[in-house]
């Protein structure tokens, strides 16, 4: 029996491989805000591990409109989907894993910004992740930040 999960922060996927290459995990769902990066996970996973992306599994919208990303959206920049509760369905969600943008914690992104990042959303985006693990309560999460 694999375990399941949800990658918030996917991107064009590399946390989710490194899952997927073990046969342990199988992705349940996926969420980026970056269409580019989303189309390239949904390609990535249904060349490489011949994942039915009609399924609509693969989400293209903003993790901090929570509520909507969890209940269902219909919006004219990242389009329409039932929200993460009914695609996860009956399975259990064993796990939450995320990339969270990392610019708003480095060093290099302080020294970068004039306020020392201290104005950037990203700060933030845990928020939203942590609110998502609430509701699901995984057995574990998984939040890595290079």
């Amino acid at each position: 029996m694999k375990i399941n999960i949800i990658d918030l922060f996917a991107g064009c996927g590399g946390l989710t491989d490194g899952f997927l290459q073990t046969n342990k995990y199988k992705t349940l769902a996926a969420v980026d805000w970056e269409f580019p990066t989303v189309q390239t996970l949904r390609k990535r996973l249904s060349e490489k591990w011949n994942y039915d992306i009609k399924k609509e599994n693969i989400l293209h919208f903003d993790i901090q409109k929570t509520d909507k990303l969890l209940h269902g959206y219909d919006d004219p920049f990242y389009g329409k989907s039932s929200g993460l509760i009914k695609l996860v369905a009956n399975s259990n969600v064993d796990l939450v894993i995320g990339g969270p943008p990392c610019q708003a914690y480095s060093i290099a992104g302080r020294v970068r910004d004039a306020n020392g990042m201290k104005d950037d959303y990203r700060n933030f985006l845990f928020e939203s992740y942590v609110k998502i693990v609430a509701h699901f309560t995984p057995k574990a999460f998984v939040f890595e930040n290079v």
